[in-house]
């Protein structure tokens, strides 16, 4: 019983940050997590991220990271997906984390749901690195996550 809380606890650590994260950086880690979703939900997940690095601190980093994961938990919960991209780019001086998918699309009555816990917390995490969030969907076109946030 023991072995196996260790081994819970653990898998809730790597879950939240994994080591990858702290080894390789965000690039390698949302590679990594798009990798584990597509074998874990069998839907095609594909990502677009520099091979290099971005001078990123460990809050930063830690919460885009995040940011991908409860996105990809509404795409599993909601979206009635087949496919989820994750895009990560350098633009003007500023971090654009974009996840798409093509699924049903998000009503803007979702989008501003108070009980929407999961874009909540996205939006509550965006803002608090001094960043910008856009959701949009459009019926069976799908949805787009878009997040900016200043790199320095």
């Amino acid at each position: 019983l023991i072995n196996e809380t260790v081994e819970t606890v653990h898998n809730v650590s790597a879950d939240l940050r994994p080591g990858i994260l702290d080894d390789f950086g965000l690039p390698a880690a949302l590679e990594w997590q798009a990798e584990e979703f597509q074998k874990r939900t069998g839907m095609e997940c594909r990502t677009s991220v520099p091979a290099g690095e971005f001078d990123l601190n460990k809050e930063k980093s830690t919460n885009l990271y995040r940011i991908v994961q409860e996105s990809l938990t509404n795409v599993i919960r909601h979206a009635n997906a087949t496919k989820v991209e994750i895009n990560l780019h350098e633009e003007d001086g500023k971090l654009v984390l974009e996840v798409v998918d093509n699924g049903k699309g998000i009503t803007k009555a979702a989008i501003s749901d108070s009980k929407s816990f999961g874009l909540i917390g996205i939006k509550e995490r965006v803002h608090s690195l001094g960043g910008e969030v856009d959701i949009a969907g459009a019926p069976n076109e799908g949805t787009r996550l878009m997040v900016r946030i200043p790199i320095s």
